[in-house]
């Protein structure tokens, strides 16, 4: 009987530790909005301690490698912005250390990638970045690079006496997204990825989404969620809005007179 007892409770257990290690594995990022991101300086690292702080964070550690990477993350206007700072990556391999991230613009988590999928990189020590597509016409070459737009950034540097985690150089990235490429949603497929040159290793959120070599993209299908709880992501634009409330306004006065005018006819 006690044994018994004991078997039903490693098997529960079990179970639980399951439940929560893949409810870790699910848990969405929440991103949130931030006027201070018109502000923030693109230099590649972090170039004071409050310039990120008004944005979402998220910690990921990979014990196995005594890696930690801090992501922070938030909207403003038409554009999203993430900085991506993994601390404990001390050698400086430049042009070669590398971070990824990717949206789904429909988080329709495809199996084959499609051209609402995006995937934004660069290289460390590098101000340009580049850009890819999903292909669903070439299985072989799931992802394609496009044409940069004028008001993309994504820069990387070395960050040091700045860094609000560590202050201890090593690589940082800060990306600058326009909306209008994934169109506005308050749900996106996400994913990111840090290469480690020196170890030859990469570092990925969801940790289940994995390539077969560090400049692989994973399936949609593996990857997480990003959302705006508050569903402030998918705002109207500021003049668009006042634009509506001015043109309503109108229309409606110019019922009103209408009718009234009708009265005395």
């Amino acid at each position: 009987m006690h044994q018994n007892f004991l078997f039903l409770c490693l098997v529960s257990l079990t179970i639980f530790a399951s439940f929560e290690n893949a409810f870790a594995i699910s848990e969405p990022i929440l991103i949130t909005i931030s006027p201070s991101m018109e502000h923030v300086i693109f230099d590649g690292k972090w170039t004071n301690t409050l310039e990120w702080k008004q944005s979402s964070h998220n910690q990921y550690i990979f014990e196995d490698d005594q890696m930690t990477i801090h992501l922070r993350t938030a909207h403003f206007g038409d554009y999203i912005y993430v900085f991506v700072d993994p601390i404990n990556d001390l050698t400086l391999d430049k042009q070669k250390d590398k971070a990824t991230i990717c949206f789904d613009g429909k988080n329709n988590k495809s199996k084959i990638s499609d051209v609402d999928d995006f995937c934004f990189s660069v290289l460390l020590e590098n101000n340009t970045g580049s850009i890819f597509q999903g292909n669903p016409i070439n299985k072989l070459d799931s992802f394609i690079q496009i044409p940069n737009p004028d008001n993309f950034v994504a820069i990387s540097t070395v960050s040091d006496e700045n860094d609000r985690y560590t202050t201890t150089p090593h690589p940082s990235y800060e990306f600058k997204i326009p909306i209008e490429l994934l169109k506005r949603s308050d749900n996106y497929g996400f994913y990111f990825s840090v290469y480690d040159a020196s170890l030859d290793k990469f570092y990925s959120w969801p940790k289940n989404s994995t390539g077969e070599n560090p400049f692989d993209i994973p399936s949609p299908s593996t990857w997480g969620d990003i959302i705006s709880p508050d569903k402030s992501l998918p705002e109207l634009n500021l003049p668009i809005l006042i634009f509506t409330i001015v043109t309503f306004t109108i229309i409606l006065v110019q019922s009103r007179m209408k009718i009234s005018n009708s009265r005395y006819l």
